[in-house]
């Protein structure tokens, strides 16, 4: 177990993992990461719109997206690649940006994909966050896209069944 800060809290306080059981292959669910009209279908949490989805996919690459909330209100995260083993794992740097693409704190974002037959089971770290609030908002939005995420592989899946 991490000591506490002075205010009380560990490391682990400030950080999530969320798993998921996806119905589509590995080398599929990372194609969704790595594509990014795909990653712009569903990367966005419900009523959001993804505007922007620029990526350089590799290691030391950069990122950059912009979404736009139900109320009009402009969002703007970016990053680095730090790793990428296609199709298991993906490491990258995640931090929000200001209006005028001035970085805020960063935290590592990690995504690992294992294979379980023709299913995956997608691991997604975030972390470390300044504070509870905002590790809690990522957290319900990454939650509502990989909802979204299941929804479009689903959708995918069937378009290809035969008849």
């Amino acid at each position: 177990m991490m000591p506490p800060s002075s205010d009380g809290k560990t490391t682990a306080d400030l950080e999530f993992t969320l798993v998921r059981y996806l119905d589509a292959p590995r080398e599929r669910v990372f194609r969704m990461w790595r594509d990014p009209q795909l990653f712009r279908a569903w990367s966005a949490p419900t009523g959001f719109r993804m505007s922007v989805c620029i990526c350089d996919f590799q290691p030391g690459g950069s990122w950059h997206c912009r979404m736009v909330a139900p109320d009009g209100t402009p969002h703007r995260a970016g990053g680095r690649y730090l790793d990428i083993i296609e199709p298991e794992s993906i490491v990258m740097t995640h931090s929000r940006e200001d209006c005028d693409g001035v970085p805020g704190p960063e935290t590592c974002l990690s995504v690992n994909l294992d294979a379980i037959g023709e299913r995956t089971r997608l691991s997604l770290y975030q972390g470390v966050f300044g504070n509870e609030a905002e590790r809690d908002g990522h957290q319900a939005g990454w939650a509502d896209c990989l909802d979204t995420l299941a929804d479009r592989l689903h959708a995918l899946a069937a378009r290809e069944r035969p008849g």
